[in-house]
């Protein structure tokens, strides 16, 4: 998947402390002037960061949404980017199992799960 195809990113994470991977991954798209904001259904502050707690609340259309760990409301970010037209979605190593991608699959989105995103925002 051509990263640079994708101006604006929604990294959806339950955690994100500076040790993170989501943390790692928000910052790297930063540091690329990549449009990023963070979807936390608990609305945690990342410093530097817009948080919405859904994609919903996004003030601007998303062109990719990245799941970075297991996400239990998977079904919700599923349904939210129908209804928005989001058609890109990066799922990280263990964000995942066999039903979410045959889901995505069915939802005919335009998926990478199979390489790392931050190892890919490095070679950018």
């Amino acid at each position: 998947m051509n990263l640079n195809r994708y101006n604006s990113w929604a990294v959806v994470t339950a955690e994100c402390s500076i040790d993170s991977k989501a943390f790692s991954i928000i910052k790297e798209l930063q540091d690329k002037e990549f449009k990023v904001v963070a979807i936390d259904e608990n609305l945690k502050p990342i410093d530097g960061v817009e948080v919405y707690e859904s994609l919903k609340d996004v003030p601007y259309n998303v062109d990719i949404v990245a799941i970075i760990e297991k996400y239990t409301m998977i079904e919700s970010i599923f349904d939210e980017m129908e209804l928005l037209d989001i058609k890109n979605m990066w799922f990280e190593d263990g964000s995942f199992n066999v039903s979410i991608i045959k889901k995505a699959k069915e939802l005919k989105l335009n998926i990478e799960y199979e390489s790392d995103l931050y190892k890919g925002l490095k070679e950018i």
